[in-house]
């Protein structure tokens, strides 16, 4: 069995993901969940691995400081605070857990749409008020989604949506095919779909890919969806098509402190909670940890 694994864990990670690191013999675990900056630059020198999710950033002014560092693992999907690229040429293994948040994520998606159509906030504050409502929304039966990204996330979202009696089609650069779901062109899921829901990764090519003229192809009146990344989107193309009516109501699981999205009736933000479900933690977090072990394990042997 390999010896002196050092593994420095910089974010909080479930309870269990770090029980099991610790139960497992030759590792050597610093658990700083709440490490500054100027400190993780100090200390990651002495790591072979660090265990992240989404709040440390590791940059390459952090990978060209830990200079015995051999993985880096994100408890979680996307690797966007991630240096990929400096990583490689170090020669640094990167490691995520992609699959584990899927149908957290994918069910909060399909809780914003619920509460879009049926506007159930508003039904809320009427009953609350004791006032009548003229009717409750709409329904999801019949209606055609659109998936942009059809990777785990997506796969997932449409999967749950069958089971509500919509048409699901998706648009994705690599095509997997899934079970009822047709794949189109990325101008036909615009112009066709009632709802649109987001599962891309945020890279250089979808930074802001929601832009005014990604919005004129929309179908007009469509519900957005936005569980990816917030960058993926232009908050002023949708401030625009929410006041022109092209867009009917946009909800984001991600957002700026300063948006003006908060002042607008037909937007509802969430606070990053897509992946914050217990089991998705867990998950993602035993995930993590036993890839890492592994891999550095591997390079001991």
């Amino acid at each position: 069995m390999a010896n002196n694994l050092k593994i420095l864990i910089s974010d909080a990670l479930h309870p269990e993901a770090v029980a099991w690191l610790q139960n497992q013999k030759g590792v050597q675990l610093s658990i700083k969940p709440e490490i500054a900056r100027p400190e993780l630059l100090q200390i990651i020198g002495e790591f072979e691995a660090i265990i992240v999710r989404s709040r440390t950033k590791v940059d390459a002014d952090v990978i060209a400081a830990g200079k015995n560092l051999k993985i880096i693992a994100r408890a979680g999907t996307g690797l966007d605070n991630i240096d990929v690229k400096a990583a490689q040429q170090r020669q640094i293994q990167v490691i995520n857990s992609p699959g584990a948040n899927a149908n957290a994520v994918a069910e909060l998606a399909l809780g914003l749409m619920l509460e879009m159509v049926r506007d159930l906030h508003t039904a809320f504050h009427a009953a609350k008020d004791k006032k009548k409502m003229n009717g409750y929304g709409s329904e999801l039966q019949g209606k055609a989604l659109g998936i942009l990204g059809c990777g785990q996330i997506g796969r997932r979202v449409a999967q749950l949506a069958q089971a509500f009696g919509m048409r699901t089609m998706a648009y994705d650069v690599i095509v997997t095919p899934a079970p009822g779901v047709e794949f189109v062109s990325l101008e036909k899921l615009y112009r066709e779909s009632d709802l649109l829901t987001l599962h891309i990764p945020l890279i250089e090519q979808t930074r802001h890919l929601i832009d005014v003229n990604a919005v004129e192809q929309m179908k007009s009146g469509v519900f957005l969806i936005n569980t990816a990344r917030g960058e993926i989107v232009d908050e002023a193309a949708i401030l625009s098509g929410l006041a022109q009516g092209k867009i009917k109501k946009y909800a984001s699981d991600f957002y700026a402190p300063e948006s003006l999205l908060f002042k607008h009736p037909n937007a509802l933000l969430t606070p990053h909670i897509g992946a914050s479900t217990a089991e998705a933690q867990e998950r993602a977090g035993l995930e993590t940890v036993e890839k890492v072990f592994r891999a550095l394990a591997d390079t001991k042997s």
